[in-house]
């Protein structure tokens, strides 16, 4: 009987010994936080049940299922190791600022929220393309990116509008000495870059993928806004920049034109 005792004892003292060391294993690790420069837009991936955490990940905040038309807002990052795994996570808010927590990357989506995806610009464009098309071009072309979480940005404007009206190029004059002589606050030369986009050359069929109908351009149902988009949001995730200048240059007509792009990024 004493013998039971005694191993009871063991056995009982040995697990409560070992009850640290399991719960420790169970612990999420933060490694490599930091705050981003700008905030970062995203959307839940998918319907499912995904939860914001707190950054210990010892208590669920909420679940992103009842949170389907919300814009998170990403303010921080971080890697949260558990055992041996490692996973990148976001400290998000929701834009009405009432919901917060850490989630998994791979539960977002880059971009805002957007209850309804077009299928069609909505723009009315002229068949001989004029300065008055290429300006509703670009203007719904900021909307909808700026939908999307990306910034069009006043300072790389306010420099380029400068080359514009003095008929001049950054070979001919640096940017750095643009930014200089107009004293644009907030404005690194060394950041920016400049990425000319291929030219959308066939433009029919970027209006009408199936059917190469130039007209509905001029009806209201064409594709070719959303063409430009996303050609600029590309270049832009390639470039992991959200603060940008877009400035088409079209010509031509229609069906047998050009629209050309350059764009100004900024880190």
């Amino acid at each position: 009987m004493f013998k039971k005792i005694v191993i009871l004892t063991v056995l009982t003292l040995s697990a409560i010994l070992l009850l640290p060391t399991a719960a420790h294993a169970s612990q999420y690790v933060t490694t490599d936080s930091y705050s981003l420069s700008r905030p970062s837009y995203y959307h839940n991936r998918d319907t499912q049940t995904h939860y914001l955490w707190n950054q210990q990940h010892t208590a669920k905040l909420h679940n992103t299922k009842y949170f389907p038309h919300t814009t998170w807002v990403a303010q921080k990052t971080a890697l949260l190791q558990h055992g041996t795994h490692v996973a990148r996570y976001y400290y998000v808010v929701s834009k009405n600022k009432r919901t917060a927590g850490w989630i998994w990357h791979g539960f977002l989506k880059s971009g805002t929220y957007r209850k309804q995806v077009l299928t069609t610009d909505g723009l009315s464009l002229s068949t001989a393309l004029n300065a008055t098309d290429q300006n509703q071009l670009e203007v719904f072309a900021i909307k909808q990116l700026q939908k999307d979480g990306y910034e069009n940005n006043n300072h790389l404007a306010m420099m380029y509008d400068y080359y514009m009206s003095n008929h001049l190029t950054p070979d001919q004059m640096s940017m750095a000495a643009v930014i200089q002589l107009v004293r644009i606050k907030n404005l690194d030369a060394d950041k920016i870059t400049t990425v000319n986009l291929p030219a959308i050359t066939n433009l029919a069929a970027a209006i009408d993928p199936q059917h190469h109908n130039a007209k509905l351009e001029t009806m209201g149902q064409g594709q070719l806004g959303l063409k430009i988009v996303a050609n600029v949001e590309k270049a832009l995730v390639a470039n992991h920049d959200t603060t940008y200048v877009l400035y088409p240059t079209a010509s031509g007509n229609l069906t047998n034109g050009q629209i050309s792009f350059t764009l100004y990024l900024y880190e």
